[in-house]
C-alpha cells in the first residue's frame, strides 16, 4: 500500500490569519505504487485535454471539467481510496492552551480526571474555549512561540488572569471551581509550567501541518489494517520549512512501541504504519500527488460553498465514496464527545455508582492536595514522583 500526500493552508506561524483558518493534509491511497505504475497514463490524459500537469489552483474548474470523466475512469481502475485531515486552527489554539495550564502531569493544581480521561477533557476544554478572546489566543500563542524562556515565563500571570476574569460566564460550578484552581496556581508558579521549547524545528510541533500529518499517519494506520497490507511508502509533497519535522516524527511513530497504553474508558498504541518509508518528491514529478492535490483543492472548494460542475462532482463523489476524513475542530471531535456521553445521558446512574464517583472525587482530591502540599517543599511536578499511596476517606 503506498500514500501519497499534499497540504494546503500552510501560514506557518501566523495561525491567525483569517482568510486561511483551515490547514488540510490529503493523501491518495493505492495498493500499488501509482508513481511508477501510472505517472505515464497520467501524462497521456493530461496531453489528452491539453493540460500540462495537475496543479487544480493553476487550472480552476475548466480544465479540470475537461480531463475529469478519463481520470475518474482512472481512479477507478486502481481502486484509489483517500484520506483527509482537517485541521481548525482556533481549535489548535485551544488545545494548545488547555494542554499547557490543565495537564495534571505538569500541574499539581489541576483536576485527574479532566486531564486524563478523554471525554472530561475535551468537555472541559470546549468550556474554556467559550471564554477565550482573540486577545487571549494570540498573546497565548505568541509565548508558544517566543523564542526566549523568560519573556515566555513573564507572560503566564497576564494570560491566567486574562482567562480568570472571565471564568464567572462558565455555566456551571465545578467548571468555574477547576478552572479557577488549576489557573490561579498557573499564574503563581510561572517557573514550573513547561512551556519552552527552543528552536524552529522544535516549534514546528505547535503547528497545524503537524497535528494533520499526526491524523494522516492515523489515517493510514486504519487502511492498513482494514486492507490487511502494509504501508510501504509515504510520498510527501515538498514542503521546505517542515521536511526535517514530517521526517523525525515519522521515523518516532513508525518505530514507537506496539504496546498498548490504557487510559480510563479507552487504549492507544503510539506505533503507526511501521516499517513504511518516508519520502519527499515535486507535485511535478509524482503523479499520485498531482491527484491528491486536485481532490484536496475540490474537497475545499465543496466545503466553501462553491458550485460544483458534474464532472468534478463525480469526482468528489468518488472520494467521498471511498475515502476518510479526520477532523479536528470544534464540530467534528465535539460530535464524537456527544457520541460517547449519549448512553451515559440518557439513562439514570445508579446509587451505588454515583456513591463510587463521589468516593473517587474525595481519594483524587486528596491526592491533589498532597501533590500541591510536596511541591511547595520539593519543587517536584506530579510526573516527576513515583507511585503515591494515599488513604481513603474510608480507611482503605
Amino acid at each position: 500500500m503506498f500514500a501519497f500526500v499534499d497540504e494546503t493552508g500552510n501560514t506557518g506561524s501566523n495561525i491567525f490569519d483569517a482568510a486561511q483558518p483551515d490547514f488540510f493534509t490529503g493523501a491518495l491511497i493505492t495498493k500499488s505504487n501509482f508513481d511508477v505504475l501510472q505517472k505515464k497514463s497520467l501524462s497521456a490524459l493530461c496531453r489528452k485535454h491539453g493540460i500540462g500537469s495537475l496543479h487544480a489552483s493553476v487550472l480552476g474548474f475548466g480544465p479540470i471539467e475537461k480531463i475529469a470523466p478519463d481520470l475518474l475512469n482512472l481512479l477507478k481502475k486502481v481502486d484509489a481510496r483517500f484520506f483527509v485531515s482537517r485541521v481548525v486552527k482556533r481549535y489548535l489554539v485551544a488545545t494548545k492552551l488547555y494542554d499547557t495550564f490543565f495537564d495534571s502531569g505538569e500541574n499539581p493544581a489541576a483536576n485527574w480526571n479532566a486531564y486524563n480521561v478523554r471525554v472530561l477533557k475535551l468537555t472541559l476544554c470546549f468550556k474554556v474555549a467559550t471564554i477565550l478572546t482573540e486577545e487571549i489566543a494570540r498573546e497565548f500563542w505568541s509565548m508558544l512561540m517566543a523564542r526566549n524562556e523568560k519573556q515566555a515565563r513573564a507572560k503566564i500571570p497576564g494570560i491566567c488572569d486574562a482567562i480568570l476574569e472571565n471564568v464567572h460566564l462558565l455555566a456551571d460550578q465545578r467548571s468555574r471551581d477547576v478552572v479557577t484552581e488549576t489557573l490561579l496556581w498557573s499564574r503563581d508558579h510561572p517557573e514550573a509550567l513547561d512551556i519552552f521549547i527552543a528552536g524552529r524545528q522544535a516549534k514546528n510541533g505547535h503547528m497545524p501541518n503537524m497535528v494533520g500529518f499526526v491524523g494522516l499517519l492515523d489515517g493510514l494506520e486504519g487502511f492498513s489494517k482494514r486492507w490487511n497490507r502494509p504501508l510501504r511508502k509515504i510520498v510527501h509533497d515538498r514542503q521546505s520549512q517542515f521536511e526535517g519535522s514530517l521526517e523525525e516524527w515519522h521515523r518516532m511513530f513508525s518505530n514507537a512501541s506496539g504496546e498498548p497504553i490504557h487510559l480510563p474508558g479507552e487504549k492507544m498504541v503510539m506505533r503507526k504504519v511501521p516499517g513504511s518509508t518516508f519520502e519527499v518528491s515535486s507535485s511535478d514529478d509524482s503523479a499520485g500527488i498531482q491527484v491528491a492535490d486536485l481532490t484536496l483543492w475540490l474537497f475545499r472548494q465543496f466545503l466553501s460553498g462553491k458550485d460544483i460542475p458534474i464532472g468534478s462532482a463525480a469526482i468528489l463523489s468518488y472520494v467521498f465514496k471511498k475515502g476518510y476524513q479526520q477532523d479536528f475542530s470544534f464540530q467534528g471531535v465535539g460530535d464524537q464527545v456527544e457520541e460517547k456521553l449519549r448512553d451515559i445521558m440518557e439513562k439514570d446512574i445508579p446509587a451505588e455508582a454515583m456513591e463510587a464517583g463521589r468516593s473517587l472525587r474525595e481519594q483524587q482530591e486528596q491526592l491533589r492536595q498532597h501533590l500541591l502540599a510536596k511541591y511547595e517543599e520539593d519543587g517536584l511536578m506530579p510526573y516527576q514522583r513515583g507511585p503515591i499511596k494515599l488513604v481513603s476517606p474510608t480507611g482503605d
